[in-house]
């Protein structure tokens, strides 16, 4: 199969149809045309509807973990840093699991001026 241009088109007999394929003058026949050489992306169906996948889906545990302290941490530092903490929580039977379908994480950082006043706040939140 080859591949074929305009221009082969045209010195062909070929002519652009208003629907984008090429067509030979003097055929009315739709099967005797030709694609339109470049190639079209494929249409795509849209969604009528939402889909109603929250309603199928179990609640989630949120916990909560609020550093407190006078240098914030990178926040890939503090997630990955944490993962003792869940590790543990999932271990004490608080969480049933840590994994993103049975539990929502939020790291939050707020600076503090003193070091006395630096802690660490887990809030565990059950649907």
């Amino acid at each position: 199969m080859s591949t074929f241009t305009q221009q082969n088109l045209e010195s062909l007999g070929y002519t652009l149809q208003p629907d984008g394929s090429y067509a030979r003058a003097g055929h009315h026949n739709p099967s005797a045309r030709l694609l339109n050489p470049k190639p079209q992306p494929p249409i795509r169906k849209t969604l009528d509807c939402q889909p109603s996948r929250k309603a199928d889906r179990p609640k989630r545990v949120i916990v909560s973990i609020t550093r407190y302290a006078c240098r914030l941490l990178d926040a890939d530092n503090f997630a990955g840093g944490c993962k003792p903490l869940i590790d543990q929580l999932r271990y004490a039977s608080l969480i049933p699991d840590d994994d993103p379908q049975s539990v929502e994480l939020q790291f939050l950082q707020e600076k503090v001026a003193k070091k006395t006043q630096e802690s660490v706040t887990i809030e565990i939140t059950h649907p």
